[in-house]
């Protein structure tokens, strides 16, 4: 599966312009940071905790996500929030600069999975704010992670001795992965299931372990990166680092999608006139393999089109009231035309030779399918025209034949 998944992902990662998302993601996080980073303050120091533990836990956060840059970020927005008094109003307003934030995301991810997502103006804006507050509680689950990780740790993790670094490097990986899953969970259209949530979520959380010390290593090789910005060099870098982590974001949201699509990925190769899918994934193929006797009737005229299916090896005869129309070798597919039009079948398919083996593809699968394969849709189209060509020339030719049988 993984064979299957990575190479597409970063295929597909590039087809989705995923860097100019993520410039994108990183322009406007640049702005909500300030705003959220205020929320977070007010709502730890008025409701959960105190403040000063929720400011070292933050501080902490901080410096895990943006490297070098934490303290600055951080002081800037204590002192707004302890300088000012926030009353509802204030709130609302700190909520609504994180709107348009969330709805970038929003739409990032309705890309990545090829969705489209047409919403009211007012409901979509909710749909934003519901975001905007699911952020908000992605960090209050992390400081409150963090303050309890501290407490343990002042507690308990004393006592484990050559166990303690080893907690200290799998406890923030394991709380990055169960953020990262609510993260997908929360914005992913659909309803992607948990198997596919969780792998991006470790995928992405890897990812991000790794760029961290890449990136500060390049800092410590080249310190002036950015010099050019002059006064601005910090928020250049912190920038450049947003940046690097929403592009790894995308990323896993790619390895979501596509791992929430395998089964159409799988079955595209049989038809995409490539001589049928990688002989290294045929295991995965197994399972959407049947083999039939031969005199099997796979479906008659006028039944409803729910599937269709495609020919490893052996063979199919298509007949229309009794005569035959083809026979459908390896290689070859059928009944695509009820599933596009909707109509019934238009022939009736018996299995005609021995070790007959087919692959059934169903709707949902050929609609992902036809959708993110143009390719595959030209071949279809062509494929049909030639099929409604010989069907002519046997209707012209049984005209014919009638029209000699009838001369005097």
């Amino acid at each position: 599966m993984a064979r299957l998944v990575v190479p597409e992902s970063l295929r597909s990662f590039v087809r989705n312009d995923g860097t100019q998302t993520a410039a994108t993601l990183a322009y406007y996080g640049a702005f909500a940071l300030v705003p959220l980073l205020l929320l977070l303050l007010i709502v730890t120091s008025r409701v959960m905790f105190a403040s000063e533990a929720a400011v070292a836990g933050l501080e902490d956060i901080l410096s895990r996500g943006a490297p070098r840059f934490a303290d600055a970020v951080l002081k800037d927005a204590r002192a707004l929030s302890q300088g000012h008094a926030w009353g509802a109003v204030s709130i609302v307003l700190l909520l609504w600069a994180i709107t348009p934030f969330a709805a970038a995301i929003r739409r990032s991810f309705l890309r990545v999975f090829r969705t489209e997502q047409r919403l009211p103006f007012l409901k979509a804006k909710l749909v934003d704010v519901s975001a905007a507050l699911s952020l908000l509680a992605l960090l209050l689950f992390l400081v409150a992670a963090r303050v309890a990780y501290s407490i343990a740790e002042k507690r308990v993790l004393g006592h484990l001795g050559l166990l303690k670094p080893l907690l200290g490097t799998v406890a923030p990986l394991l709380a990055a992965t169960l953020v990262l899953a609510f993260l997908y969970r929360a914005f992913a259209p659909g309803r992607p299931g948990r198997g596919s949530v969780l792998a991006a979520a470790v995928t992405t959380a890897l990812l991000l372990a790794l760029i961290r010390p890449a990136f500060e290593l390049m800092l410590r090789f080249n310190p002036d990166y950015g010099f050019a910005f002059g006064s601005m060099k910090a928020v250049f870098l912190l920038m450049v680092w947003v940046y690097y982590s929403f592009a790894v974001l995308l990323l896993g949201a790619e390895v979501m999608a596509n791992l929430e699509r395998r089964d159409a990925l799988l079955l595209r190769g049989l038809l995409s006139g490539a001589g049928g899918p990688d002989p290294g994934l045929s295991p995965l193929l197994r399972r959407f393999v049947t083999e039939y006797r031969p005199g099997t009737i796979l479906f008659r005229e006028e039944d409803p089109g729910r599937e269709m299916h495609c020919v490893l090896s052996g063979a199919v005869t298509l007949t229309r009231a009794g005569e035959t129309l083809s026979v459908m070798r390896a290689g070859s597919y059928f009944g695509e035309m009820s599933m596009l039009t909707g109509a019934p079948r238009t022939a009736t398919a018996t299995v005609s030779a021995p070790g007959t083996r087919l692959v059934a593809i169903s709707q949902d699968n050929f609609e992902v399918i036809l959708r993110e394969n143009p390719a595959i849709v030209r071949a279809i189209l062509v494929e049909m025209a030639a099929r409604l060509g010989r069907a002519d020339e046997l209707v012209g030719s049984a005209s014919d034949g009638a029209a000699r049988s009838d001369a005097p």
